[in-house]
């Protein structure tokens, strides 16, 4: 597992410093060593969510959330690739759940009232805005 989780950390530097074809072939190694290690199906599948490759993103977030259903960051994540699509109810129900894993995830509070606001419920929208808002103000415990 360790390995899985340096090669990780080695991706994410690469992805960091734009190196993003070389971010993609170490989080795959880490996939490798540790084929159940979310956060590398995680960090891949939002680099291929930047990279427009959308239906390898939602296989990798979907991957990642098998390997570790109570991760919020991949419903998040899988969330934005959704409303990238244009898929305002799977979006929304991804940040849903990611905000019932941690109440305390202003992102995905934020994210969940963009698409509030472009599915036109802008009464949610506004709430969302405001709770994320107040979670950024507030420092971390």
């Amino acid at each position: 597992m360790q390995d899985a989780v340096d090669t990780c950390r080695r991706g994410i530097i690469c992805w960091v410093k734009g190196n993003t074809d070389r971010a993609l072939e170490l989080f795959g190694e880490a996939i490798r060593l540790d084929p159940t290690y979310a956060k590398a199906y995680c960090n891949r599948g939002t680099l291929y969510c930047e990279n427009g490759m959308l239906d390898l993103a939602i296989a990798d977030l979907d991957e990642s959330i098998r390997a570790d259903p109570q991760y919020a960051r991949a419903y998040n994540n899988r969330g934005v690739v959704y409303r990238t699509l244009g898929e305002l109810g799977k979006a929304i129900a991804d940040y849903t759940e990611a905000i019932r894993i941690d109440p305390k995830y202003a992102d995905a509070y934020h994210n969940r009232a963009v698409a509030y606001h472009k599915a036109h419920e802008n009464a949610k929208a506004q709430a969302d805005y405001a709770k994320a808002k107040q979670l950024r103000a507030t420092p971390k415990q």
